[in-house]
């Protein structure tokens, strides 16, 4: 297992090419976003993405917060701490970018999420909501989406 970040070619190879993928291919082109992976047998079965900055300052604000999103380990290959060593690596990174916290949002019925998020300190409840701006149309507006919600951890 390797935990790496990944590149925008990677990202879009797993992605459909919708107005979500071109955003994330723009803000990680920028430099406001990075791609994180786990790799097992030259092949990617786990992903998280960290933002750095976003319009919404609880998410991320660029300077102390970051937001981190996407996050998925192929179905077979769960309850094996790989979720945990990608997480773990990429919170080691917000720490190299001297951010303070670190968010993530939660669909209040992913009962294993929830947890695996508490178990790892996302235990301050920021809101509820239904938009999430990482979730675009094709104006790059953020999609309003079921109902979940902003953790946070310090760092």
């Amino acid at each position: 297992m390797i935990v790496r970040q990944a590149t925008v070619d990677e990202m879009l190879a797993l992605w459909y090419k919708f107005y979500t993928s071109e955003f994330f291919s723009d803000q990680i082109t920028k430099g406001n976003a990075e791609f994180w992976a786990i790799e097992y047998h030259a092949r990617l079965i786990g992903e998280l993405y960290l933002f750095k900055s976003l319009d919404d300052p609880d998410f991320a604000d660029g300077k102390t917060t970051a937001y981190l999103y996407g996050f998925q380990i192929e179905e077979i290959m769960r309850r094996k701490a790989l979720g945990t060593m990608l997480m773990n690596t990429v919170l080691d990174r917000l720490c190299e970018l001297n951010f303070n916290y670190a968010t993530i949002g939660v669909d209040p019925d992913h009962e294993d999420n929830i947890r695996l998020y508490k178990r790892m300190g996302f235990t301050e409840r920021i809101k509820t909501l239904r938009v999430n701006p990482c979730d675009v149309d094709e104006s790059f507006q953020p999609v309003i989406g079921p109902e979940y919600v902003l953790l946070r951890k310090k760092l």
